[in-house]
């Protein structure tokens, strides 16, 4: 594999390892501190398919011998809080920040497979990306269709895009 190919490769093991970690940490925040049963029910079963995609990444890092993103701590105090600050300040937060993280992911993971069909390279990484795409597309959803369109949640959701998009403009890099 050449050698351009193998440094987007790890960039981009390396930016789906820290955002599925950031995303963890997001749930585990909202989960520990969401007061509606069948909300934090949601929010487990979402964390349960995280924890796969960040193990899938955590493997291939090990295996390809990619390096983490230096920003580790940052998303992990800041993933938390994020998910803290949204669900003490209500389920429309949670998930106005769902949906505004996981579009962003979407449309990430969606530029990752294009560069991988492109460089017809990676069948089994393009096959997983795909998987979580779909699985970031279906948490968008539950997401979407629950929340409600208030102008606080659309400035809060316009936030959290821009954040996301700057903590995988910044790990696929450090």
């Amino acid at each position: 594999m050449e050698k351009v190919i193998k440094k987007k490769i790890d960039e981009i093991i390396r930016v789906n390892h820290a955002g599925e970690y950031g995303a963890q940490r997001i749930y585990s925040g909202q989960i520990k501190f969401c007061k509606k049963d069948d909300l934090k029910k949601e929010l487990k079963r979402i964390i349960k398919e995280e924890y796969e995609h960040y193990e899938f990444f955590n493997e291939e890092m090990i295996n390809r011998r990619t390096r983490p993103t230096l920003l580790s701590p940052v998303w992990h105090y800041g993933g938390y809080f994020l998910g803290v600050f949204t669900s003490i300040i209500g389920e429309k937060y949670v998930h106005a920040c769902t949906e505004a993280v996981e579009e962003v992911i979407v449309e990430h993971y969606e530029e990752q497979i294009k560069f991988l069909e492109q460089e017809g390279v990676e069948n089994k990484l393009l096959k997983k990306i795909k998987k979580f795409r779909a699985d970031e597309d279906d948490h968008r959803h539950f997401a979407e269709n629950s929340n409600m369109r208030q102008s606080g949640v659309k400035l809060f959701k316009r936030f959290t895009r821009e954040l996301t998009k700057f903590a995988i403009k910044v790990s696929k890099k450090y």
